[in-house]
């Protein structure tokens, strides 16, 4: 990743630079407060779209410079193939291309950022960066060697794709598990001294199977006896219950038959006022019609109408006599009455129209609601008739039916029988449950023993492999044999600046001339970063770093890491490497291989030429 050009506008306390990178070396120099952190902010952030000093989008319009209102990064280089590429970021919207997929990058553009990060994160990055992740099939050969179960390799295989982190955690789920079953199959709590060798309590009284047998007859036999006298008992209630039916059936329909004779004479009575009021009713309706019309109501009162002639004339003379007939003695004449006495039964009286009979028509919806209502109530009454008839019928029949109803005396006891059954039931079957429990013990004692011993073969096992995926364990092995060509690097970049040895221990731990990174002075963690981040710009692929302060070293330090940095771009480790401190002046003159600018007032001055 060779830079060869950056421009940068309104971005922090830089305001502006073109700056065309002619050498491998650029150093960035000025008065404290010109501007260099922010081109290297500036570079940062285009080259990853992540700000270093806000935090949220909607801060970005902090990042411009005071007065402004957009401001701008954008970084060229040559990539591995020779073609041209940028990265750029606008403000305050925070867009812009950044470089994805690159995991190594904050490192080399920040070199205090890999020492800061805790011991699970920098494992993970160390792992990356050597490219020390190994197979689930290598893995699986190591955990072999350890002394792992074939089965258990292959259950924790797929999660070993997950991670190491994620392979601990189900294989300690396992022994949870494993221990949840000791415990469940022995009844006691796990303990791996406790498990060794396990074994339940040695069976007291041991049981044949004839005796289970014997106890299963007689428990049979106790069991039909009870259903017997469970089904008799049932009887003698089901007869009881039938019985006090019986006889509240009886008291109801004796209850019900006692009503036929009131009921009928009601009945009878209620006929006898439906019959009068038909008539009436009959007779209304004849009137407001002007008489009943047909032919034996036009015979009727023809009937009528000689009557009326008999009583205005003296008699009757024959034809062929002149003696004249009085009408009373004649046969006809009573014919006559006998008829209209007979239709009155049957049809009512005859009536003629009148204002007798214009009175009685009014009547008819008055005699209509009579009759309407005596229906209904003849209806009822019938209905009532037929249910006591029929309730007499059934009485007859009930009270002539024999019912054997059992005496109390025999229900007491069949009832003390069930009790004393149940009794002698339930110590057979507390018996038999015994006898169970006692021999199922001593069948499976066995059993039970090789279980336990199996899943504390399990818990041993998970947790050997626990262990042995734990970042101490295989993780530690192999990042170990990864860690010899970094910790050589390291040396040889140690060695090039005649600065103590910096090296990354086996717990992952950053040293410096064997002293914790945590113990070191300034000035020694800035050497201890500064190669850490040379270092992983040259395993990852990069070749190009980025470091900030370089004023915190003494003069002769400094000398040595820009000669470190023009030696690595000269050998072609190293592509680019741009190098910013405070310094009181520009520098005269620079070497081959280095381009030295200077920042005042947030603006880059023009650069410095290399010496002649």
């Amino acid at each position: 990743m060779r830079i060869t050009n950056i421009e940068v506008t309104n971005f922090q306390g830089l305001r502006h630079a073109a700056l065309a990178v002619s050498e491998p070396v650029l150093l960035v120099s000025g008065f404290n407060g010109a501007g260099k952190s922010s081109l290297l902010n500036a570079i940062s952030m285009a080259l990853t779209g992540q700000p270093r000093r806000v935090s949220l989008r909607k801060d970005m319009a902090k990042l411009v410079t005071e007065g402004a209102k957009k401001g701008e990064a954008v970084v060229s280089w040559i990539g591995a193939a020779g073609e041209q590429e940028s990265a750029a970021v606008a403000l305050p919207s925070g867009k812009g291309a950044p470089l994805v997929d690159l995991p190594c990058l904050p490192f080399v553009l920040d070199a205090s950022k890999f020492a800061a990060l805790d011991e699970k994160e920098r494992r993970r990055t160390l792992f990356g960066l050597t490219g020390a992740s190994a197979s689930p099939n290598e893995i699986a050969k190591r955990l072999t060697d350890k002394g792992a179960g074939a089965d258990l390799i292959e259950r924790i295989k797929p999660m070993l794709r997950a991670g190491f982190d994620a392979a601990v955690g189900q294989a300690k789920e396992y022994a949870s598990e494993a221990r949840g079953a000791w415990k469940a199959i022995t009844g006691e709590a796990y303990g791996s001294e406790k498990a060794e060798g396990w074994e339940p309590e040695a069976v007291a009284v041991e049981v044949q199977s004839e005796d289970l047998e014997e106890v299963a007859r007689e428990l049979s036999v106790v069991e039909l006896d009870l259903s017997e006298a469970q089904q008799t008992v049932g009887g003698h209630k089901a007869a009881m219950a039938a019985a006090e039916q019986r006889q509240q059936r009886i008291a109801e329909l004796r209850e019900a038959a006692d009503l036929l004779q009131r009921r009928q004479h009601k009945l009878n009575n209620d006929n006898a006022d439906l019959k009068h009021w038909q008539d009436q009713l009959a007779a209304a309706e004849a009137a407001a019609a002007g008489g009943k019309q047909g032919l034996v109501h036009d015979m009727a009162r023809n009937l009528v109408d000689w009557q009326a002639l008999a009583q205005r004339t003296a008699g009757v003379r024959a034809a062929d006599s002149g003696l004249t007939t009085p009408w009373a003695v004649l046969e006809e004449m009573d014919r006559a009455k006998l008829l209209l006495e007979r239709y009155t039964t049957e049809h009512g009286p005859l009536a003629d129209a009148g204002a007798d009979d214009a009175q009685l028509a009014k009547r008819i919806p008055e005699f209509r609601t009579y009759v309407d209502n005596l229906s209904r109530t003849v209806a009822n009454d019938q209905r009532d008739v037929k249910a006591s008839q029929d309730a007499a019928a059934q009485l007859e029949a009930l009270e002539a039916e024999t019912a054997s109803i059992p005496l109390a005396e025999a229900m007491a006891n069949a009832e003390q029988a069930i009790n004393d059954l149940r009794q002698q039931r339930d110590k057979l079957m507390a018996k038999q449950q015994a006898l169970q429990e006692a021999h199922h013990a001593q069948v499976s004692r066995d059993k039970i023993i090789a279980e336990a011993a199996g899943h504390h073969s399990a818990v041993k096992n998970w947790t050997l492999i626990a262990d042995a995926l734990a970042p101490t364990g295989i993780p530690a092995e192999i990042l170990a044999g990864a860690l010899t060509p970094v910790n050589a690097l390291l040396a040889e970049l140690s060695t090039a600046t005649s600065w103590q040895t910096v090296q990354i221990s086996s717990d992952i731990g950053v040293e410096f001339g064997g002293r914790a990174y945590g113990l070191l002075s300034e000035s020694e963690r800035w050497r201890c970063d500064a190669l850490l981040s040379i270092a992983i710009a040259s395993l990852s692929g990069l070749r190009f770093v980025v470091l900030d302060r370089y004023d915190v070293l003494d003069l002769p330090s400094r000398g040595q890491i820009i000669k470190l940095l023009m030696a690595r771009t000269q050998d072609g480790t190293l592509d680019s490497a741009i190098i910013a401190g405070t310094m009181k002046a520009p520098m005269a003159t620079t070497p081959p291989g280095l381009q030295a600018v200077w920042v005042e007032g947030g603006v880059i001055g023009s650069t410095m030429e290399a010496a002649a």
